[in-house]
């Protein structure tokens, strides 16, 4: 369950809560927490992420990313959200997008996550994915949801599976992490509603 925040942070474009968790589109001004969260989990977050460059890791960059997201969020083409803890609202221990968002006849995304290496194991991120789906159903009007997960990523396939997705296949060097293209197996969450 979710609920949408009538009032957001001044550095907030869109929030939802969950019972432990506030997921937002973060403005630019954020962009403190924002380095602050990648930069302590560079190394953690190196063998599951696509791969980054030394200049992704500054607050330059991110600042970048943070006013890319900004754009593409209202022309509807990503939602990305930003995890923390209501207990501990300035630090950042997560993120949840929904990208290459199609609208028309699609009206689909790609869900993409990953999470602090010191709140692993908490049930953090299967809380923030399930929240998103349903704020995706519910609120943005999406039809169908896809994942892609390394098929050695076993934590990961638990969570996507028991967040609701269903395996569809399997993608060869579907994409580049940690320097190596990298095989992945794909699933998908369907709106039933």
């Amino acid at each position: 369950m979710y609920s949408i925040c009538e009032r957001t942070f001044r550095d907030e474009w869109f929030a939802f809560e969950t019972d432990r968790l506030r997921l937002a589109v973060l403005k630019k001004s954020a962009v403190d927490k924002v380095t602050d969260y990648y930069v302590r989990n560079r190394q953690f977050h190196r063998q599951w992420s696509q791969t980054h460059n030394d200049d992704y890791f500054t607050k330059k960059e991110q600042k970048a990313y943070l006013k890319n997201d900004e754009i593409c969020f209202f022309d509807e083409m990503i939602i990305p959200l930003y995890i923390v803890e209501k207990t501990n609202p300035n630090k950042i221990i997560g993120r949840v997008s929904l990208f290459n968002v199609s609208r028309g006849g699609m009206q689909s995304a790609i869900i993409g996550y990953h999470l602090d290496e010191h709140a692993q194991g908490k049930g953090f991120m299967l809380e923030a994915v399930k929240a998103t789906c349903e704020v995706a159903f519910d609120y943005f009007r999406l039809h169908r949801i896809e994942a892609y997960i390394m098929p050695h990523n076993q934590k990961s396939l638990n969570l996507i599976r028991n967040a609701g997705f269903e395996e569809d296949g399997y993608k060869r060097k579907f994409m580049h992490i940690n320097g190596e293209w990298e095989d992945h197996v794909s699933f998908s969450y369907l709106n039933e509603k």
